[in-house]
């Protein structure tokens, strides 16, 4: 975690016995105040509302959202394709849901305790989608729409299932951000929310700063083709717009870049850090070293030799290497051009950070796949590293066939 504390490692090995618990009386409200936690300082300005909050059920497999097409575009969609969306013929709703990172310099559970702190300068990013609740109603399953558009409506924060875990926070607890915090008041699904790590309405968005549209899901009459819904979102943008589009269940991962681990994954499998924005460049990050010394290593691997990684990263590495050894793939490829970067996806300052600050993605051949060229990587190469467990970047929307990022663990790809 963050913080680097051994407070906060004793809070992980007792995150499993906190779950059981909370399944066992069904509420998310969590409450385990680390031994240093400092007293809370004088509040920030809040933009939270007078809701008292809802925790949602933990019987999320019983709980299906509506049949939901999904288009998202590279960089986030033009202002105006928001209001020009509930126009297009062949769609019953639509939303469209902003989304950027935030940095969160502090939470408190619901008792006011301080659970993160991250040492000074230091934040930790977060995943932070908006909506208007209104439009993004139709999108929720039945059995808890009620309770996240009250807990929006009242200027509350929604958090994930995975989030509330990893943020040892439930109901009533507060996420700070800077000058500005949030009171959270209701746990969902993670599917339910776009697997986003806090929700808030588009007024409270605003207010913290997620100002990018990045992604669209809209309730279709009847069952049109992929084909024919990206021709219906298509006219809502420039000609020639690289357009994504998914059909209802199309993916894990219904958000903008669907085929990707959302952040809430990567922190799971990874550990989550907190980092520092250059002040030049705020794409490039610095962080906290505590996190760099515990998950970051350097490793003689086969074919490329030195590389430095997240620790959880060699296993999936190790295996696809080797196999590329078997099979005499060896001279496919010629360099190894980077694992460990800390920096943005795309280089944007409002996105997440990319899997490289993670180390959990690996560039190889680049000279030769650069990004946004068509890809040359031998498909033979492409297929192993694809049964061990990762995702090619030749198959993003903008194509980035270098770069070879986790997907999910070994033994579910074997």
């Amino acid at each position: 975690m963050a913080t680097g504390s051994s407070a906060t490692t004793r809070r992980r090995a007792f995150l499993g016995i906190i779950a059981a618990l909370v399944l066992a009386i069904g509420a998310f409200t969590l409450f385990a105040p680390r031994d240093e936690a400092t007293p809370p300082a004088a509040p920030a300005r809040s933009v939270e509302g007078d809701g008292v909050g809802t925790a949602i059920a933990a019987d999320a497999p019983t709980v299906q959202s509506p049949p939901a097409y999904l288009a998202w575009m590279s960089g986030g969609f033009p202002a105006d394709v928001r209001a020009k969306a509930r126009t297009l013929d062949g769609l019953e709703s639509t939303v469209v849901v902003a989304g950027d990172t935030r940095w969160m310099t502090r939470s408190l559970d619901a008792d006011g305790e301080v659970v993160d702190e991250p040492k000074a300068s230091f934040a930790i990013p977060i995943d932070a989608f908006a909506v208007n609740p209104i439009e993004y109603a139709p999108f929720l399953p039945e059995e808890i729409r009620g309770d996240v558009t009250d807990a929006l409506n009242d200027g509350l924060g929604v958090l994930s299932t995975r989030s509330a875990a990893l943020r040892n926070i439930g109901v009533g607890g507060v996420m700070e951000f800077g000058g500005e915090h949030v009171r959270i008041g209701a746990i969902a699904p993670d599917e339910a929310i776009g697997w986003s790590e806090l929700l808030v309405s588009r007024d409270v968005g605003t207010t913290l700063g997620v100002r990018d549209d990045r992604y669209l899901l809209a309730l279709a009459e009847g069952t049109p083709s992929e084909e024919r819904f990206a021709d219906t979102v298509g006219t809502l943008l420039p000609e020639g717009t690289a357009l994504r589009v998914v059909k209802p269940g199309g993916s894990e991962f219904m958000r903008v870049a669907s085929g990707v681990n959302p952040p809430i994954v990567l922190k799971e499998v990874f550990g989550e850090f907190a980092a520092r924005p250059d002040a030049d460049d705020p794409a490039v990050l610095t962080i906290e070293p505590s996190w760099v010394s515990r998950h970051i290593d350097t490793r003689v691997v086969p074919i490329l030799g030195r590389v430095t990684c997240n620790e959880a990263f060699f296993p999936a590495l190790l295996k696809a290497l080797r196999e590329v050894e078997r099979e005499g793939l060896s001279s496919m490829l010629q360099t190894y051009n980077g694992c460990w970067n800390a920096r943005t996806v795309a280089r944007s300052p409002t996105a997440p950070p990319s899997f490289h600050a993670y180390g959990a993605a690996i560039d190889i051949n680049a000279a030769s796949n650069a990004y946004g060229a068509v890809p040359t990587m031998d498909e033979r190469v492409v297929a192993i590293f694809e049964r061990d467990g990762f995702n090619w970047g030749g198959d993003f929307l903008v194509p980035d066939g270098m770069h070879f990022e986790y997907w999910q663990p070994m033994e579910a790809a074997a």
